[in-house]
């Protein structure tokens, strides 16, 4: 998975909003700024703790699954199979 996009898309998405309810409750510029920086390295510290908590939760299962032994491979289709399954839904 791409996890490494969530703390920036966490942090920018928090940023945006921000950024618009200080704009329309008419703060200066410096405040502004000061607030943004503090929201931005806020917030992309909380998506790095997302990420590291979905990568640890991911390592758990992984391993669970090595130690009981209950890897289940899925097996690949020929394509004629495909395309008379699809022929079939239609």
């Amino acid at each position: 998975m791409k996890r490494n996009l969530i703390p920036p898309f966490v942090m920018l998405l928090a940023g945006s909003i921000s950024s618009l309810i200080m704009y329309f409750m008419n703060y200066n510029v410096r405040d502004m700024l000061l607030i943004l920086l503090a929201v931005l390295v806020v917030f992309y510290l909380i998506g790095l703790l997302i990420k590291s908590m979905m990568d640890s939760f991911d390592k758990a299962n992984t391993e669970r699954l090595l130690q009981e032994g209950e890897v289940i491979e899925k097996e690949v289709q020929g394509e004629e199979e495909i395309e008379t399954q699809e022929k079939t839904f239609l």
